[in-house]
This record gives structure tokens, C-alpha cells and sequence, in this order.
């Protein structure tokens, strides 16, 4: 479990713990009430050797959520409204905490920093201070303290890393928000991405699928009918294939088929597509599993795209058919659409 998970862990925790008490949803509960509360059933935490790590990473973990605004200030912990409407869902105060922009030197100090400061067992984590030496020495920076301890000052301001300023030497620590920004920015880019794209649903560039399977001949007849009318309707922007998505709820279903490659894909494509089109699949992470992102090129220059074999049986698809999108439905071209995709094919090689 690393820093971050930790930390939320622990949110949920506080919040779980309130609704059984209601005194602890009043006033809160103290370090040793909430330790004992998360100890049950694992009390072979708190060993001689580990047990004050283990007190350190709650302390932690709360004193990140308290400088977030999640757990209210104090020795009594209680989690804010605003913890309770996040702990559901951290993607708004993650995208909200990679919007923010640093200096290649403020970069450079929060890598080393979370690189150092971590640490994790099965079931909790902690950070830990790293002295100025470490730093200097794996920043590479010329040995100059004032340098160091500006660039510090600012990230330990602005709440990225935890630190102690004193005479003869600086001693800095991660934080939630420093390690959010450095190990979360694909996560919340991609995820928002998605969002987006569910929240407009199916168009003529975009089809959603639950699942994908390419194991029988009208699955693939299926496949190769939705991929070429991706590439070949004209439309602005990238085209997607999204697949793990519920097609009547348009939520999250579930990770695809882990047969579904790139290397799949394409012998599939290449032996039932004419010009072959070119793809590429990979899996993403998002806030609920793994979703697989296929996203279809196209090149004008290889207009019109067809069915180079037929296949299928009940879905069958012939030989030398050409599909486009109107709106989310598939469908043949009319003979006008036939005919401006012919033009556009011949006029893009014409004019390479």
C-alpha cells in the first residue's frame, strides 16, 4: 500500500468509525481510539519493531488529510464535509492538484523527495524525513544551502512537501498533494479524458463497447464493421473504440478480455481490411478498473477503407463493403457518401 492509498485508507476509516459512534461524528475521536479501531483484527501490527512506525503513518496520514482540508484541524480528528463528499471519489481533488505548474528546480527537488521519503508494508505506509545531505547529493545541485532552502521553502509552502528549517540544515518529507502530482498526472488526464467522452456518449467518432471478444467469426465481422466505419466517416478529432463500459447505464462494467492485444488487433484487421488500417490499443487505468482505448487512424491517401474477405454468419459482412457512422448507428454509405469518400481518397493522393 503506498502513501497515498494509505492516506485514504485511513479517511474512510474515520468515516466508517463515525457512522457506528455518534459521539465520534460529533466531536471526533483521538489517536489512540482511532488506532485501536483499526487494529481490530490485525493486531499483529503493533510488534515491538513497528508498532511507532505504525502510530507515525496514522499521524501521518492524518495530518496530510487535515492539511488538505478533508479532516478537521485539531487532536480530536473529524472528517469535514468536504472529506466526506471526496472519500468516494479522489479524481476532482486530484485533477484539481495536477492543474498546478512547477519549475523544472521545484520538479527536480519534489522527485527526489518522494523517491526517498516513502515507505510502505503490506497494510500501511509512512514518510520520513530526509536530511539536507541526502538531498543535495541526490539533486546534484552545486553545494549551495540558500538554493536548496528557497526551492524548498516554496514547495513546503505551497504544500507539495513537509519540512523542518533550522540553523545548520533543512530535513523535508512528501506529502499526499507533492505525491498526487508526481504519480497521478496520466491517471487524472486520462480518467477526466473519459469522463468527457462518456458524458457525450456514441457518435460518429466514438463507439463504446461492454466487452470485446474476437474468438468467433461474427464476433470478428462485428468488430471489423465498427472499426471500419471509425476510419472512414469523416469527422473532426481523434476516433475511439472505449471498451468497459455499460451500454444502457454508461458506467463502468469492467476490465476487457486480457486476449484483446495489439498484435491480436492487428492480424485480425490485417487480413479482413483493405487498405489495412492502422490502430493503436492500449489499457488505461481509470478510477474503476482497467478500460481498453482503441484508437483508430486514419489516412485519407487509403480511401475508401473495405472489407477485404467476408466473414460472419447472422452478422455477416461481404467482400469489398464500405461502412460509415451516422451518429452512433453503422451503416452502408449511400451512393453521394460513397462517392465523396472515392474523391477524397483520390484527391489525398494526388496531393501527398
Amino acid at each position: 500500500m503506498d502513501f497515498i492509498a494509505w492516506c485514504d485508507f485511513v479517511l474512510n476509516k474515520l468515516i466508517e468509525l463515525s457512522r457506528k459512534d455518534s459521539t465520534v461524528r460529533s466531536v471526533g475521536v483521538d489517536h489512540w481510539q482511532f488506532t485501536e479501531f483499526l487494529l481490530e483484527g490485525e493486531p499483529t501490527i503493533l510488534k515491538e519493531d513497528n508498532g511507532s512506525i505504525f502510530h507515525n503513518g496514522i499521524v501521518g496520514a492524518v495530518t496530510n488529510l487535515q492539511d488538505l482540508g478533508l479532516v478537521e484541524q485539531g487532536f480530536q480528528w473529524k472528517v469535514t464535509r468536504t472529506g466526506r463528499t471526496l472519500a468516494t471519489d479522489m479524481l476532482p481533488l486530484w485533477w484539481s492538484i495536477c492543474q498546478e505548474k512547477l519549475e523544472p528546480e521545484h520538479e527536480q527537488l519534489l522527485h527526489v523527495v518522494n523517491r526517498l521519503s516513502p515507505h510502505s508494508e503490506d497494510s500501511y505506509a509512512w514518510v520520513e524525513g530526509i536530511d539536507e545531505k541526502i538531498l543535495t547529493a541526490g539533486l546534484g545541485w552545486s553545494a549551495d544551502p540558500l538554493h536548496l532552502e528557497s526551492v524548498a521553502k516554496d514547495l513546503e509552502q505551497w504544500g507539495y512537501v513537509s519540512g523542518l528549517f533550522f540553523f545548520g540544515g533543512i530535513q523535508l518529507a512528501a506529502t499526499y498533494r507533492g505525491l498526487v502530482w508526481e504519480t497521478k498526472q496520466g491517471f487524472t488526464r486520462m480518467s477526466q479524458f473519459l469522463d468527457d467522452l462518456v458524458a457525450e456518449w456514441e457518435t460518429t467518432s466514438v463507439d463504446f463497447k461492454r466487452e470485446l471478444h474476437l474468438d468467433t467469426a461474427d464476433q470478428k465481422a462485428e468488430f471489423i464493421k465498427d472499426v471500419l466505419s471509425l476510419v472512414t466517416t469523416k469527422a473532426s478529432g481523434q476516433r475511439w473504440m472505449v471498451i468497459g463500459f455499460d451500454d444502457r447505464s454508461h458506467t463502468y462494467y469492467g476490465a476487457p478480455d486480457q486476449a484483446i492485444t495489439q498484435n491480436r488487433i492487428e492480424q485480425i484487421l490485417a487480413r479482413y481490411t483493405t487498405p489495412c488500417l492502422d490502430v493503436q490499443y492500449n489499457l488505461v487505468d481509470y478510477r474503476s478498473g482497467s478500460v481498453g482505448m482503441l484508437e483508430v487512424l486514419r489516412d485519407p491517401q487509403k480511401l475508401p477503407y473495405r472489407v477485404a474477405r467476408s466473414i460472419g454468419d447472422k452478422k455477416r459482412i461481404e467482400q469489398d463493403d464500405i461502412y460509415v457512422r451516422h451518429g452512433s448507428q453503422v451503416e452502408k454509405p449511400s451512393a453521394l457518401e460513397e462517392q465523396a469518400l472515392i474523391d477524397e481518397g483520390n484527391q489525398a493522393r494526388s496531393n501527398p
